[in-house]
């Protein structure tokens, strides 16, 4: 049955940069029934993903048209909850883009607002809108900070009608990409319209096992079956996956006794496993990098469980599995700043060149104690059948006699 859709998976993997495996698509695809695959494929192949430079270029048009409509001026840019979730990554991105150097450009990394004049420009930066409500609700936490007579831009990687609409009508502008809702009667991704009312059906269908729409309703749950305020949205970023995207991506629940697989986890259960995992892995890989020699020259023998060695042999792996930085702070729970100190820590024993990329060093001791690790594992294998095919059962009684 897979080897049917293998094209159309790899295809996927492909569109993806390998930022999901096959085995993590069939994975999610058996939460549907069989006969719905095809449509959770094509669910899937017009899921619409920002890499790392795919955010980095839109914020480069973004920030390019900010700076032709605002000429000759200073402009403050502060992250919506840069404090929270979303805010550090907006940060950095944007000190990633070309035209972040424009010496008119000014971060509010520490809200720093006494830093601001009379009639200021400030830009209001979201990786992505739906509603516009928590932008809005953002600039009303922070006006009375302001000083007077501001002007106020926002700044998205993407943005919903809805989202325009709000933002506009309170005065601002908003730059980024114009996305409509998926099962939108004119111009869905699904194409004609009975072609996308199946498809909508479908994604229906199962987000009302994830989040009944009769709950919903009552108010007895914020979440949509089709995403949070009925959005419909089908994109999503590397380092995030908005609560508007349709759940069946990304909800990671127990439905009647079984686990939900999504195929980008928002947060949760699933996320929390796979950085024990990786935690759990830490200490054996050490092991075997000290076991072999690789050491030599990058860490003395009483280094071998200090935090610092432990994370920086995490970082090598989630490297060489093509992770961005901001993944890799939430595999390992760490924050950014901690993460350029083991890149520099890196750089300085010759494992990283400046960008953050393994030198021919680091790509050795991956390679090296992933053998091994390979090996090792292989090994064990064996020798738990050996013992198994060498167990013999010997009775308490035979033939009546003890």
């Amino acid at each position: 049955m897979i080897k049917d859709y293998q094209h159309i998976i790899d295809s996927i993997c492909d569109k993806f940069h390998n930022a999901i495996t096959s085995f993590e698509i069939i994975a999610w695809l058996d939460n549907f029934d069989r006969k719905d695959w095809n449509k959770a494929l094509i669910v899937l192949e017009n899921f619409e993903y920002f890499s790392t430079n795919d955010i980095v270029k839109e914020f480069e048009n973004g920030l390019t048209e900010l700076l032709n409509k605002i000429p000759d001026e200073k402009i403050f840019f502060l992250p919506v909850g840069r404090i929270g979730k979303s805010g550090s990554a907006m940060i950095y991105y944007l000190k990633k883009t070309p035209s972040f150097s424009n010496k008119r450009i000014t971060l509010l990394e520490k809200e720093d607002f006494n830093s601001i004049g009379d009639n200021a420009n400030l830009v209001v930066v979201d990786d992505f809108s739906g509603t516009g409500n928590t932008i809005i609700e953002f600039v009303n936490l922070i006006k009375d900070k302001l000083p007077n007579n501001y002007k106020i831009s926002v700044l998205t990687i993407a943005y919903m009608q809805e989202a325009k609409i709000t933002i506009e009508n309170s005065g601002f502008n908003i730059y980024g990409n114009l996305r409509n809702s998926v099962f939108n009667k004119r111009g869905s991704v699904f194409g004609y319209y009975p072609r996308m009312k199946a498809v909508r059906e479908f994604c229906f269908q199962y987000g009302n096992l994830i989040y009944p729409l009769e709950k919903y309703n009552k108010k007895k749950i914020r979440l949509h079956p089709l995403g949070f305020g009925n959005s419909q949205v089908l994109l999503g970023f590397e380092h995030s996956i908005p609560n508007n995207v349709l759940p069946i991506i990304w909800a990671d629940k127990k439905i009647k006794g079984k686990n939900w697989i999504p195929i980008f986890p928002r947060r949760g259960k699933l996320l929390i496993d796979k950085a024990n995992e990786i935690k759990q892995n830490e200490k054996y890989w050490a092991s075997i990098f000290f076991k072999i020699g690789l050491n030599e020259g990058v860490y003395s023998i009483e280094e071998r469980y200090n935090k610092t060695t432990l994370q920086l042999l995490s970082v090598i792996r989630l490297k060489k599995k093509n992770k961005n930085p901001l993944s890799i702070c939430t595999s390992l729970g760490i924050n950014l700043n901690e993460y350029e100190n083991i890149i520099n820590e890196g750089i300085q024993k010759g494992i990283f060149i400046a960008s953050g990329v393994l030198t021919k060093q680091g790509n050795n001791i991956y390679e090296q104690v992933n053998k091994k690790v390979k090996f090792l594992k292989i090994k064990e294998e064996k020798q738990r059948l050996l013992i198994e095919e060498d167990m013999v059962y010997i009775p308490k009684t035979f033939r009546g006699s003890s």
